[in-house]
């Protein structure tokens, strides 16, 4: 979302579908730039179907996106013509989208980015593809990041999947919400340790029972 804030700033978009007119061309750029990252951050090189998959998907996200805030943008400025650009960013995008958190109070990174975080105490997670039982932990992350910066309490957690049928491309949403409790903050904490502990001493924390397919380490370890 950085690049639709940042065209409406520049002061070249003014409307919904002029946002539609810049950015739209730049899907098979935008994907391609977060594939490299993708390889730069796992090290190894995406297989031909994944990559393929992973493209028609992304970039049928990526054109929702464009569109959703194109709609949002134009209602804005419908409704309050009078507004300056500041406004009509902070009411069609809102902070709470990408908000940037420091973690290392925490023992995590210093640059976290919270996918979305509400000023009613609760914080969400964007993921893609099945749901697992670990997906919880990341948002109690943030949670507990969000908290030793601002020493105020995050209670509720959302994990939002994001589903794309290749027959239609258009995003489908299912929402799973939990309470932040203590005993999640604790296992996530038990988590962190363990994690400190095999990179900081070099512990080989061994091979589990049973290696989940979804790894992205499955091949190497395999």
């Amino acid at each position: 979302l950085s690049i639709i804030k940042k065209s409406l700033f520049s002061g070249n978009v003014k409307s919904g579908s002029e946002l539609i007119e810049n950015l739209l061309p730049l899907t098979k750029e935008i994907v391609n730039r977060a594939i490299l990252e993708i390889e730069k951050l796992f090290s190894s090189k995406i297989s031909e179907n994944e990559e393929n998959k992973l493209r028609i998907e992304a970039s049928a996200f990526y054109r929702f996106l464009i569109v959703q805030a194109a709609a949002k943008v134009d209602q804005t400025i419908s409704k309050y013509p009078h507004s300056d650009i500041d406004s009509i960013i902070s009411i069609a995008i809102p902070p709470v989208v990408e908000r940037k958190v420091d973690g290392s109070l925490i023992g995590l990174s210093r640059e976290l980015s919270v996918d979305i975080y509400t000023p009613f105490n609760a914080i969400a997670d964007l993921k893609t593809g099945d749901i697992r039982e670990f997906h919880p932990y990341a948002a109690t992350g943030y949670a507990l990041a969000i908290e030793a910066e601002e020493n105020i309490p995050i209670d509720f957690g959302f994990i939002i999947y994001v589903q794309i049928e290749t027959t239609r491309l258009v995003p489908s949403f299912k929402m799973k919400y939990f309470v932040i409790s203590d005993e999640l903050r604790r296992e996530f904490l038990e988590i962190r340790d363990e994690a400190y502990e095999i990179v900081s001493i070099g512990r080989d924390p061994g091979k589990p029972i049973k290696c989940p397919d979804y790894c992205p380490y499955y091949s190497v370890c395999e």
